[in-house]
């Protein structure tokens, strides 16, 4: 059975099975879909370690690293642009209803400094970034880059280190992918916990957002996306890709995880996709952590809804802009919250914006978790999308036949 039949029959049970979960059980049911995050990400940082390094230098052997990393982040830059675009004239043509103002005492998050991101990222103890909490990949990704870049300074004396990082890249591929194939279990759980705070919420007041921001999700998946394609000169079936990325789509609508979606996306990315270990060990991670389009347009949709319901006033032109302007440059800072990555921004957005509107986020805290997963779902489709891009600029890319997509 295809992988993403696995993932989809996990969520659909999870999905029904979330319907019939009291209020009570609640706190077990999250316990439990934490533990099953875990062990879904159990792997993944020595594996993105190992393969982004030895990706790195093989890049590098053949004259490719600037090239390829200059894609990437011109990719990062167009597609969250694009998105916040898109998202912005959907709320501005088809604005909704204004949300009614609730005053809650308590608050989702604290702000997060990018000056402390960047001690993390390089510590005074290199060997500090082996000890992290699990949530930013970022210290992990910089410095395999760097080892990467250095292994063939004299490849007689780097030989063994090459082999050492290749053979542990595979292995902890295999590993991964014994994760991926048995995770449509430890879906079931995860999808019925995140599942049940909706199904006890009252959502009748945020109908109209929730369809704005479905509509631009199927818009960019199904003809934003398709239509790149075709314009880029690939004339082959432009839903083909789709196909091959269904099933880490899947875990990302499921789970709004980015990380669990990353160890997914690059067995799929290698295996039905066709993109080499050399690209996607660089697309993948970075797509991961900087520019996330998708979370980049929901924030966009949900920011000036927030606006709107706090000021009986139109949205300005101004205001539009710096909404579009800070939803792009938030995008490239949440590295450290792989889970919450569409209501992080909007907080991130809220406190950014003038005095009085701090707390403004937490209006739309009752669908927090929908709006992290459509974020998500395109986040994954988007990284997707551009290693296949990647991949064929390059000409790297192997076809793989629909028929033997994992």
């Amino acid at each position: 059975m295809k992988i993403w039949i696995k993932l989809l029959i996990g969520s659909l049970i999870g999905l029904a099975a979330g319907f019939f979960i009291p209020v009570q059980a609640q706190g077990l049911f999250d316990s439990v879909s934490s533990l099953l995050i875990g062990i879904g990400r159990y792997a993944l940082f020595p594996f993105i370690f190992f393969s982004l390094g030895i990706g790195t230098s093989e890049l590098r052997q053949e004259k490719r690293l600037l090239r390829v990393y200059f894609s990437i982040f011109k990719y990062l830059v167009l597609s969250a642009g694009l998105l916040i675009i898109i998202g912005t004239l959907s709320v501005l043509v088809f604005p909704p209803e204004r949300i009614p103002i609730t005053i809650e005492a308590d608050r989702a998050f604290s702000a997060v400094s990018v000056i402390d991101g960047l001690k993390v990222v390089f510590p005074r103890n290199l060997f500090a970034v082996f000890f992290g909490s699990g949530d930013f990949l970022l210290p992990i990704v910089v410095l395999a880059f760097l080892l990467g870049l250095n292994m063939d300074f004299d490849r007689q004396l780097t030989r063994p280190v090459v082999q050492i990082f290749d053979s542990l890249s595979r292995i902890f591929y295999h590993l991964n992918s014994l994760i991926v194939e048995l995770f449509a279990i430890a879906l079931i759980a995860i999808a019925a916990a995140r599942i049940s705070h909706l199904s006890h919420a009252e959502l009748g007041m945020y109908k109209q957002i929730i369809i704005i921001v479905a509509v631009d999700v199927v818009v960019v998946a199904f003809g934003v996306f398709p239509g790149a394609l075709y314009l880029m000169g690939i004339r082959e079936n432009p839903y083909r890709w789709l196909y091959a990325s269904i099933g880490p789509a899947i875990a990302g609508l499921f789970t709004g995880d980015q990380y669990i979606c990353l160890g997914i996306v690059t067995k799929h990315g290698k295996e039905s996709l066709g993109v080499p270990r050399m690209v996607g060990s660089a697309v993948y991670p970075l797509f991961a952590i900087l520019g996330r389009a998708g979370t980049a347009m929901v924030s966009t949709v949900s920011f000036i809804l927030i606006l709107r319901s706090y000021s009986s006033l139109e949205i300005t032109f101004l205001q539009t802009l710096w909404v579009m302007f800070f939803s792009f440059v938030v995008s490239f800072i949440l590295g450290a919250m792989p889970g919450n990555g569409a209501f992080y921004a909007i907080f991130m957005l809220c406190s950014l914006y003038a005095k009085g509107l701090q707390e403004g986020y937490l209006i739309l805290r009752t669908i927090a978790p929908l709006l992290v997963s459509f974020g998500a779902f395109i986040d994954v489709l988007s990284s997707a999308f551009v290693s296949l891009l990647i991949a064929r600029e390059e000409n790297v890319w192997t076809e793989v036949e629909a028929e033997n997509f994992i």
